[in-house]
C-alpha cells in the first residue's frame, strides 16, 4: 500500500478501500467530464480504470478540463494517464486514443463494473448508452451542464441501470459555453454515484434525484 492509500485510510475502512479498489470503471471521453471524473474516482480510491478518446489537448479545452498549457497538442488519454498515476503510482489505468463506435466496442470496458458515457455530441452519447446499457451493471451519462445564465438544477435521474447527471437541458452546441463550474459539478456528481453503489448506498436517496 502507497503513501497515497495510506493517506485514504483516516477517511475509509480497510474494507471499504478494498471494495473500492476491486473496481473497475471504463471512461468513454476525455474532456471535461470524463477528465473531471476519472480524477476524482482516483482520489477516492479507484485504481482501475479503461479510458478511450480520439483527442488532442486544445486550447480550448483548458478552461474546464483537467489539462494544462505545456500540453496543447498531446493526446488526451496519454496526459490523464499521467495525471492520475501522478495521484496514486499504483493505478492500473488502460486507455486507447481512438474514436469510439459500434463496430470497434466489444474491445473495451469488458467485465468491467461501471461505464461512464463523458462524450460531448448528443447523438453520440445516445448511442453509447444504448450500447452499453445491456451489456453493464451500471451506467452514468453527463447531460445538460452548460451555460451561464438561465440554468437548471443540477438532478440525478435512474432509467433501468442508467443514472443521468446534469440538468438536461443546456447544450453546448445549442449556444450554451461549458464552463468549469457546472462540468465539473455534473463530473464529480457521476463519480459520487458510482463511489455510492460500490459502497451499497444509494444514490437515489439523494434529494438532488428528487
Amino acid at each position: 500500500m502507497n503513501i497515497f492509500e495510506q493517506g485514504l485510510l483516516r477517511y475509509l475502512k480497510p474494507e471499504q478501500l478494498a471494495l473500492i479498489q476491486s473496481k473497475k470503471t471504463g471512461i468513454g471521453g476525455a474532456g471535461g467530464l470524463g477528465s473531471n471524473c476519472a480524477v476524482v474516482l482516483v482520489r477516492s480510491g479507484f485504481k482501475n480504470l479503461e479510458i478511450i478518446d480520439k483527442d488532442l489537448i486544445e486550447a480550448s479545452n483548458l478552461n474546464r478540463q483537467q489539462y494544462y498549457t505545456a500540453e496543447i497538442g498531446l493526446p488526451k488519454v496519454e496526459v490523464l494517464k499521467k495525471r492520475l498515476l501522478d495521484i496514486n503510482p499504483d493505478a492500473n489505468i488502460l486507455i486507447h486514443q481512438t474514436n469510439w463506435h459500434e463496430g470497434n466496442a466489444e474491445n473495451f470496458f469488458k467485465g468491467y463494473d461501471f461505464i461512464v458515457e463523458a462524450f460531448d455530441a448528443a447523438d453520440f452519447k445516445c448511442r453509447f448508452v444504448q450500447y452499453y446499457a445491456p451489456r453493464a451493471r451500471v451506467i452514468v451519462s453527463g447531460v445538460g451542464m452548460a451555460g451561464l445564465k438561465e440554468k437548471e438544477p443540477m438532478t440525478v435521474k435512474k432509467i433501468g441501470n442508467v443514472y443521468i447527471c446534469g440538468d438536461g437541458t443546456t447544450d453546448s452546441a445549442q449556444g450554451h459555453p461549458p464552463m468549469a463550474p457546472r462540468v465539473t459539478q455534473c463530473a464529480a456528481m457521476m463519480a459520487e454515484i458510482i463511489l455510492d453503489v460500490s459502497l451499497g448506498l444509494n444514490p437515489e436517496k439523494n434529494p438532488r434525484g428528487q
